[in-house]
C-alpha cells in the first residue's frame, strides 16, 4: 500500500457581515428560550412533587433529578447568554471560528506527514467560501529553547 486516506479537523472561519451577526444572535436567543422553557417544564415537575403529600425514597430520587437537570440547564443558559454577548460585541469584517468539521487527505509513502495534516482552515463569508488556508508544518513547530 502506497496511500492512504486520514481525517484531520479543518477549522470552519466565517467573516462577520451583517447578516451573520443577525442569524448567530437569533439562533443564540432561539436556543435561550428553548433552555428556558426546559427550566419551567422542570419547574412545573417540581412543584408537582412539592404538592404529593407522600415523601418516599423513589420521589425524593425523581426530584434530586429534577434539581441536578435544573442546575444543568442553568449553566448551559449563563454559557449561551455569554456567546449572546461576544456575538453581540463581534466587529464587522472580523474573523470569527464557527467550528471544526473532519475532512480528509491522501497521504502517501514520501509525505511529510505533519505538512499532510496539519491545520487546515476554510474562510467563508455569507456562506460561500472564500480561501482554503493550509498551514506548513514548520510554522506550527517552534525549536524548544535549550
Amino acid at each position: 500500500m502506497t496511500s492512504i486516506t486520514v481525517q484531520r479537523p479543518v477549522v470552519i472561519k466565517a467573516i462577520v457581515t451583517e447578516a451573520f451577526k443577525r442569524l448567530y444572535i437569533a439562533d443564540i436567543e432561539d436556543a435561550i428560550k428553548r433552555v428556558d422553557a426546559i427550566m419551567q417544564q422542570i419547574d412545573v415537575q417540581a412543584r408537582r412533587f412539592e404538592l404529593e403529600r407522600q415523601v418516599t425514597p423513589q420521589t425524593r430520587a425523581v426530584r434530586q433529578q429534577l434539581d441536578l437537570e435544573r442546575s444543568r440547564q442553568e449553566a448551559t443558559r449563563m454559557e449561551l447568554q455569554a456567546r449572546l454577548r461576544e456575538a453581540q460585541d463581534l466587529e464587522l469584517n472580523s474573523e470569527y471560528t464557527q467550528g471544526t468539521i473532519e475532512g480528509t487527505v491522501s497521504v502517501s509513502v514520501g509525505d511529510n506527514l505533519f505538512d499532510k495534516i496539519s491545520r487546515t482552515e476554510i474562510l467563508v463569508k455569507d456562506g460561500i467560501i472564500l480561501e482554503i488556508r493550509e498551514a506548513s508544518a514548520s510554522l506550527l513547530i517552534t525549536p524548544s529553547g535549550g
